[in-house]
């Protein structure tokens, strides 16, 4: 399709759908899909809207939580009683089924050396275990980190139970049937892994080794330590601030540690395990592990935005793989908290920007996004996305900005701007277009009352003229509208 066109008479050119952002290059005459800035827009099926607000969940603790789990209870008939929500929060842990209005403390384990725990920082895995005497697995919740060491949350009666393992692990991974913990305080190149089928069988055997458990050293004598594991396929990924290792095998003797390409993860919070490859952040913007190497990912179309992370806070990034969307928050320019959440989509390639919402970490559970907030420090919140659905918009305002555009012509004049567009907007709204050329910009605002979503053709009219121009939409916080179809915009030329 050509989105350019130009006669004798006038030129046009055609937005004919909306992407994400593209910051690469100098943007002049770039593909008019897709916008050189935009902040808290949705792009859902090639329409222009605002994003959907998120929704702050009533249960509230006295303190914030830093850490949030699930537990998916695979043999409760109820659906309302198959997932429970556990957070950490200073130095106790809490329970919630979702449909409840209330958070429950969760009782230390027995014998526990203290009143609460050391860390609110805790690493997380779904397991099973089948108890003495039941006819059925229990879905338990293993939790470890570097100071308290390993926990244990059954799902049937919420009793908390100690693990004992042989060293204290800040992370942990089911991989292969067995549970691996490392980032190991005072033995930071040490992988340890459980006996398989039982995460609380840390011993040795030495007559059938690959019954029993173990470790492995992977040293690389210059401070660096491991930081996060992943199951990644048939193999674990063990990951360092500067290095990243690959083990492959199932059985201790069949077990092969080989270093990767491309260098490790400062930020291990923003590993985030797509099908085929593993999307993480480092001071540059988000990189990608493909099973062989890490490297840049298409960092050029958010190259204004990954300029602007805070790199002395970029150590508080977090980030999830939800529904086909990798979701990484960091601080932008002089904030010191998360005060961005950049969003990569897998189906269409794009990327875009929400400065609306302060995530401080993530937890993706099949039907939610669950997020905690600096905003809101004892709260969760849900995830919301397509505002013309939940008819809920964002209540920061938003902003789409085209890429300049001279129509490959720059021996022309172009003149009174004839703008077109298709626009449905619910309850009362105001769209605020301005075309801007290197001259100056002219300002227009739309006002519209919807009760039907009813589509509504418009023309807007623009004088001024000018050798480029491009077109900058935006909307009040709150109002809910979209634009259908992508834009046309006429003006009239005149050569040199």
């Amino acid at each position: 399709m050509a989105y350019n066109s130009i006669n004798t008479y006038d030129a046009r050119s055609v937005i004919p759908e909306f992407k994400g952002l593209l910051q690469y290059g100098d943007t002049i005459n770039a593909d008019p899909r897709y916008a050189t800035d935009a902040e808290n827009m949705e792009t859902i099926g090639g329409t222009l809207q605002p994003a959907a607000k998120c929704q702050v969940l009533t249960p509230e603790l006295d303190h914030p939580i830093e850490t949030l789990a699930r537990l998916y209870r695979r043999w409760y008939t109820g659906a309302d009683e198959k997932e429970i929500l556990i957070a950490a929060s200073a130095g106790q842990l809490y329970y919630m089924l979702p449909s409840a209005d209330a958070w429950t403390l969760l009782a230390l384990p027995v014998a526990w050396p203290d009143t609460e725990y050391s860390s609110n920082v805790w690493s997380w895995v779904a397991y099973e275990i089948n108890p003495e005497g039941s006819e059925s697995p229990v879905d338990v919740l293993l939790m470890s980190n570097a100071l308290d060491g390993m926990i244990m949350i059954r799902g049937d009666n919420y009793s908390v139970a100690t693990v004992t393992t042989p060293k204290k692990f800040g992370v942990i991974e089911r991989y292969a049937e067995r549970i691996w913990g490392g980032a190991i305080i005072d033995d930071p190149d040490m992988l340890v892994y459980s006996a398989p089928f039982d995460p609380t069988d840390w011993a040795a055997d030495t007559e059938i080794p690959e019954d029993g458990a173990g470790d492995i050293s992977q040293p690389s004598w210059d401070g660096d330590s491991f930081t996060a594991l992943r199951a990644f396929g048939s193999q674990l990924i063990a990951f360092k601030k500067n290095r990243v290792w690959r083990i492959l095998g199932t059985d201790p003797g069949e077990y092969t540690f080989k270093e990767q390409f491309g260098g490790g993860s400062p930020y291990f919070n923003t590993i985030a395990v797509d099908s085929e490859r593993i999307f993480l952040l480092d001071k540059t913007g988000v990189m990608v592990y493909d099973g062989l190497t890490v490297q840049a990912f298409y960092q050029a179309f958010a190259k204004e935005i990954f300029s602007r992370m805070n790199q002395a806070f970029l150590d508080q990034s977090c980030a999830v793989l939800w529904h086909g969307k990798y979701y990484c928050a960091f601080p932008l320019d002089t904030s010191e908290t998360n005060n961005a959440v950049l969003i990569y989509s897998t189906d269409d390639n794009t990327w875009l920007l929400r400065t609306d919402v302060s995530v401080e970490s993530f937890l993706a559970a099949e039907d939610n996004l669950y997020f905690t907030s600096t905003a809101t420090p004892g709260q969760i919140w849900l995830w919301a996305e397509n505002s013309w659905e939940t008819e809920e918009a964002t209540t920061d305002d938003t902003i789409w900005t085209s890429p300049w555009n001279d129509l490959g012509y720059k021996n022309y004049t172009k003149s009174n701007f004839d703008v077109y567009f298709t626009v449905e907007c619910i309850g009362t709204a105001q769209i605020t277009f301005s075309l801007e050329t290197e001259k100056k910009v002219k300002t227009k605002t739309y006002s519209g009352v919807g009760t039907d979503a009813e589509a509504k053709q418009k023309r807007m009219h623009f004088g001024g003229s000018g050798r480029r121009f491009r077109l900058i939409i935006e909307s009040t916080g709150g109002a809910l509208w979209r634009i259908v179809g992508g834009i046309l915009i006429v003006s009239e030329i005149d050569p040199d």
